[in-house]
């Protein structure tokens, strides 16, 4: 919301400057006009009038695009001939004559605001991926260490992969064909071996962390709290 607000301020400031350059170009050309006509006829537009209208003309930018034209108002009686006068500026032209400083200023507070906003939201996916926690163990994934009650868990190189799976699974769930073809990949059929692992597992388990595994008809296995 606070970006939004921001940017939205950034645009409005950017729009009313655009607005009051061009009204400010605008009643230029027209005090111009006002004094070429004192010198020049009203009916007639040529070289010298074009001349002496931009000679008037002391706004930077608008003397080389500014113009005259000629507008026919009236009845299909009687016609009158009205000189106009007309700034020529193009919205890229009107954009560099106007003051965008406060809007500058506001578009960087907005894309400050942006990156701090993405660095936060990341920083805080971050913690919650890098540290999961489960009854009273906890796994910091930066260092891949396991603490329970305030000290480090120590497990076997194969308990700490098996642990390692479990805790960054949905749910704490996997199935036993994914155990052990990260396991073993190249064992035909660990299933034996898993259940060797878990049943030295769970001692550890329930005295550090109060946990379990569960096994669901020798499919899948479930990290939980008991």
């Amino acid at each position: 919301m606070v970006f939004a607000v921001i940017v939205a301020a950034s645009v409005g400031t950017g729009i009313d400057s655009l607005v009051r350059t061009e009204r400010r170009a605008q009643r230029e050309v027209n005090r111009a006009l006002a004094l070429t006509l004192q010198r020049c006829e009203p009916d007639r537009i040529d070289a010298d009038t074009i001349r002496v209208y931009r000679s008037h003309i002391t706004m930077d930018g608008v003397r080389d695009t500014a113009y005259l034209s000629l507008a026919m108002t009236g009845d299909d009686r009687r016609n009158h001939a009205t000189l106009r006068a007309n700034t020529g500026l193009t919205l890229r032209r009107l954009w560099t004559l106007s003051d965008q400083r406060a809007s500058g200023v506001l578009a960087g507070m907005a894309a400050a605001w942006l990156a701090l906003s993405l660095w936060m939201m990341r920083r805080r996916q971050s913690v919650f991926t890098e540290s999961v926690r489960l009854g009273s163990l906890s796994y910091d994934a930066t260092r891949h260490a396991f603490y329970a009650h305030g000290r480090e868990v120590r497990f076997t190189p194969m308990q700490q992969m098996l642990m390692e799976q479990f805790m960054t699974a949905p749910d704490h769930v996997l199935l036993q064909q994914d155990i052990c073809e990260c396991l073993w990949p190249k064992k035909p059929d660990a299933s034996a071996t898993l259940y060797t692992l878990i049943r030295r597992l769970k001692p550890t388990l329930e005295e550090m962390g109060g946990l379990s595994v569960e096994c669901d008809r020798g499919k899948s296995y479930q990290l939980k709290t008991r």
